[in-house]
């Protein structure tokens, strides 16, 4: 149960930085019905990877797509953590699957936790709840003179409140994080990943953030009792790629140019890795 997907079809989303179109295949993914054919690369995450903020050909799987030639599916829905996005991974067509590419969000960790303490079984937002979800994000339609100005006076005074459906932050060593997304990898879906390459990269706009979570990812992939197939894991530091002036100011996501830097990153990654 993966909650929910995009609803097939085309929809445009416009604010005060933005005006985008989405194109929403059969899976109700952010990809044409084309891409679903045996994808050599998918790719996985949230918002980020989806492309929330930039045309369909500007997020970066498709700017690797571009630059490798690879069948590369963008399979990333908002909002999912590392759970959904394996148990999205099962209804995918995996015959020609070479890379899997999963983008990370620091977020994920509260999906991924309450999958943990629950058996390993993800527990589903009550309808209620959900309802609570929709009254609010329509209430924030409504414009009024000044409105994306208090916006970012909030935002720069970090004196935003918190959307009714933002994660709950507990305090977490990053190996704990590494624990807790192996785990989800390991047990949200079904789908064998042998023989596949991993790979593993984080987006946020948050760059005091020092990606702690990657760096503990990658030191625990090298470890001698790290089962082969993880051993062979790799991790993208974006940190290294992506800078602050490549994110939009009211809204929290890359621009094109974000997208355009981390996608000929990753096409350069895929490249060594699977042509």
């Amino acid at each position: 149960m993966v909650t929910y997907t995009l609803k097939p079809g085309t929809c445009t989303f416009d604010n005060l930085e933005f005006t985008t179109e989405l194109h929403v295949n059969r899976l109700g993914l952010r990809d044409g019905n084309d891409a679903l054919a045996g994808p050599e690369v998918i790719v996985l995450g949230d918002s980020h990877a989806m492309g929330w903020g930039v045309g369909q050909e500007e997020a970066f799987p498709r700017v690797a797509a571009r630059k490798t030639g690879l069948n590369i599916l963008n399979a990333a829905v908002s909002s999912y953590g590392t759970v959904r996005e394996m148990l999205l991974l099962d209804r995918l067509d995996r015959s020609r699957l070479r890379a899997l590419v999963i983008q990370y969000s620091d977020n994920d960790i509260v999906e991924n936790a309450a999958f943990h303490a629950d058996a390993n079984h993800l527990p589903i937002t009550p309808q209620l709840r959900y309802q609570e979800f929709v009254r609010y994000y329509r209430s924030q339609r409504a414009y009024f003179p000044g409105k994306y100005v208090f916006r970012l006076f909030l935002k720069i005074s970090r004196l935003e409140t918190p959307e009714p459906d933002s994660p709950a932050f507990s305090p977490t060593s990053p190996d704990e994080e590494v624990s807790l997304f192996v785990n989800a990898l390991e047990h949200a879906g079904h789908t064998p990943l042998e023989g596949v390459r991993l790979i593993v990269l984080e987006v946020g706009q948050d760059f005091a953030h020092p990606r702690a979570f990657i760096s503990a990812l990658a030191d625990w992939s090298r470890r001698p009792d790290t089962a082969a197939f993880y051993q062979q894991l790799v991790t993208l530091d974006t940190t290294t790629i992506i800078r602050a002036e490549d994110f939009y100011i009211l809204d929290d996501h890359m621009t094109a140019r974000g997208h355009e830097r981390l996608g000929e990153a990753l096409g350069e990654l895929l490249t060594r890795l699977v042509r």
